[in-house]
């Protein structure tokens, strides 16, 4: 049979298949099913027929489209010869074979309609949860939208000299520089080596002799990962559930290995069976909480629910990621860093709300109902079954927030800038919170006397404006945010009622801006940044790191005011980033310049970025040497990122980067008139060194 014979064949069948499916006396699904197999087998084989040969060339494979070299059809361009061979008589043949089939139209009436649709509720009905009883319960489901985004990545570090070879003091609660001082460089004992069972140095003897003291290390070097899913789930296009959940969240490689086993108290009961020794390990075990790490394997961070009415807004509700601006205040950490990428980000800000968002006119507008924190929860451990339970109402830290923003939409945008006009976006958040008492020292477990014992008196109300602001204009990019925190708290005593609460309340008075441009040339492979921001410090306090305790305040000096960023808004790889752990109390300048060396319009990209970062504290009293300058960093980033996926930032990531922080005198020891404070004579402050590599993974 040839090629028109079966296609002549296949059109036939169509032709008494399609009113046999639908007819009103079918039997069911089943014949429905047979009908329609027929008819898929009979085109297929025209399909067959239709084959090139084994010695023709196949089909090229497709790509993403390009507008180079595209021939556009012209007034003068004959139109394209047809690709197929019927001829007339053979579409005449056509025409009166189906004219003879006496294709009956009325079979899909309205019965039928009602019958298909009875059918697709009845899928519906199925597409609910399972039943408990087993004899109810549905063995077939529709399954909804299912997608699923993320990253993998793997960071390898290299830090030296992060202390920047400064000793412990006793007068700095929370030292930020000691927690950098390599262990076997006996923090505690004055930075002279540790003196191992065995001795370092010589052969081995106990007891070991001070001269066998380990030189001791200024450097550590280790590689830790992440894979970070993203899932949601769509019953349709208006309601949806995301979550978000770390697996192996910033796990040292090489941490778990099976050496020994642990109780459920943390306590080493002894070697691993079939290990004699750690040096001999096999595998690298799970990480279990209490059992190998005091970490979990699996953490989830986020589960919220979105609803979408074209006519109401939207409701969001459950634990969701709290983004504005910048993210200088409120960071969902999606990659506010030198590189841009959410792959070197570990901070992010979550809130558990009720939201409902509106918009009218291209200006969004926004309510919440926050739980910011509940205070003491009452957990029934004595109760499997037991459902925990808020405590105590007295004890909550209660926050609503409202918002109103103007941002056009991505189409929109890059349509107003391909005709050279402005694009301006901003808006305005604010936040306001309030707690009466505090349980923030009751013990997780404790009796009820415990309970009773730890209320103190907080009467806090804190109020937090946020503005941002952005201005686009063809490949120029204008961004500036400015936050406060304001208000009174009577105690900021973490367990007591001191003295000192007694009388007028704590003041806050807290500040900062955030600045960046960037503006793109050489066909946008060249990108030219300024970055720059304040935060407002305290000339009554010493310490600007986020691991001291910068709210206390000596007797009679009741303002609290060194502001601190987020965590994961960063400007550098070591004074921010790492040392102090945030910008706070100071304010500072970052030009930057980067070079696409290879830029691809799907995302691939080769290039490297060069930034300096000039840091000086807003009160030198503040700093650990009453000097204003703090310091002053170069950081050097080649990265490439390749083309694979459905987005632009999908597919392999890689990433290398060298960074150098030269301290300035803020750094130094105190010096008092030419006397150097005890237990510092003779000793200097060096640089920094970091170096890192970021494999990963974005999907």
């Amino acid at each position: 049979m040839g090629p028109k014979a079966l296609v002549k064949a296949a059109i036939a069948s169509l032709t008494r298949a399609i009113p046999a499916c639908y007819a009103p006396d079918r039997t069911g699904p089943m014949r429905r099913f047979l009908a329609i197999i027929s008819m898929l087998a009979l085109w297929g084989s025209a399909a067959a027929a239709q084959e090139p040969s084994p010695d023709e060339e196949p089909p090229p494979q497709l790509r993403a489209p390009s507008m180079e070299g595209l021939l556009l059809p012209t007034e003068s361009t004959p139109p394209p010869a047809a690709d197929d061979d019927f001829d007339e008589d053979f579409e005449a043949e056509l025409d009166a074979e189906l004219e003879e089939d006496d294709f009956d139209e009325s079979a899909f009436d309205e019965a039928d309609d009602a019958d298909m649709a009875a059918e697709d509720a009845a899928l519906l009905g199925e597409a609910e949860p399972p039943a408990a009883d087993p004899t109810l319960a549905t063995w077939t489901n529709p399954r909804p939208v299912f997608s699923l985004n993320g990253y993998f990545r793997v960071r390898g570090e290299y830090m030296n000299n992060f202390s920047l070879s400064r000793v412990p003091l006793d007068r700095l609660s929370g030292d930020p520089f000691t927690r950098w001082i390599a262990i076997d460089n006996a923090p505690a004992s004055g930075l002279n080596g540790v003196l191992p069972q065995g001795g370092c140095g010589g052969e081995p003897q106990s007891p070991a002799g001070q001269d066998q003291r380990c030189d001791g290390s200024a450097t550590t070097r280790f590689a830790n990962m992440r894979l970070r899913l993203q899932p949601t789930l769509s019953l349709s296009d208006n309601v949806r559930v995301h979550i978000m959940l770390d697996a192996f969240d910033n796990l040292i490689l090489g941490s778990t290995p099976e050496v020994r086993s642990v109780n459920q108290f943390g306590q080493v009961n002894g070697r691993a069976p079939g290990v004699p020794v750690d040096t001999l390990t096999r595998t690298q075990a799970g990480p279990e909480t209490f059992r190998n790490t005091v970490g979990d394997a699996l953490i989830v961070r986020r589960v919220w629910g979105e609803v979408t009415n074209s006519t109401i807004g939207q409701l969001r509700f459950g634990r969701m990621g709290h983004q504005w601006g910048l993210g200088m205040l409120w960071n969902a950490g999606e990659g506010t860093n030198i590189l841009g990428s959410a792959l070197d980000s570990d901070f992010q800000s979550e809130v558990d709300r009720i939201q409902l968002i509106g918009k009218f006119k291209g200006i969004f507008f926004g309510v919440s109902w926050d739980f910011a924190n509940k205070g003491y929860i009452a957990d029934p451990v004595d109760d499997i079954q037991g459902i925990a339970r808020d405590a105590s109402r007295t004890d909550d830290t209660r926050q609503w927030s409202l918002m109103v923003a103007r941002r056009l939409d991505p189409l929109g945008r890059e349509k107003r800038l391909a005709r050279g006009k402005w694009v301006v976006n901003g808006g305005a958040y604010f936040i306001y919170r309030t707690q009466f008492l505090s349980t923030s020292t009751a013990p997780l477990l404790g009796t009820a006397v415990d309970i009773e014992n730890s209320f103190i008196r907080r009467d806090a109300k804190v109020y937090m404006p946020d503005g941002w602001f952005q201005a686009l204009w063809k490949d120029l990019r204008l961004e500036i945010e400015f936050a406060g925190i304001f208000g009174a708290i009577q105690n900021i005593s973490p367990g007591s009622f001191p003295p000192s609460s007694e009388g007028e309340p704590y003041k806050l008075r807290q500040w900062a801006f955030a600045f960046e441009s960037e503006y793109r040339t050489v066909g946008k492979k060249l990108g030219i940044f300024l970055k720059g921001g304040a935060a407002s410090g305290d000339p009554d306090v010493v310490g600007l790191s986020r691991y001291e305790d910068l709210a206390s305040q000596p007797v009679g000096k009741k303002t609290i005011s060194t502001f601190s960023f987020h965590p994961d808004y960063r400007i550098d790889l070591i004074l921010w980033k790492e040392i102090l752990g945030a910008i706070a109390g100071a304010y500072y300048l970052a030009p930057a310049i980067s070079y696409d060396i290879i830029r691809s319009d799907f995302g691939r990209v080769f290039a490297a970025r060069l930034d300096f970062i000039y840091s000086r504290a807003m009160y030198q009293q503040q700093t650990y040497s009453s000097q204003p300058n703090l310091g002053a960093e170069i950081d050097i980033s080649v990265y490439y990122r390749t083309e694979n996926g459905p987005q632009f930032t999908d597919g392999f990531f890689v990433a290398g980067q060298f960074g150098v922080l030269f301290p300035l005198n803020g750094l130094k020891f105190l010096e008092v008139n030419g006397i150097r404070e005890p237990g510092t004579e003779g000793l200097e402050i060096r640089r920094a060194l970091a170096l890192r590599l970021i494999l990963g993974i974005q999907f």
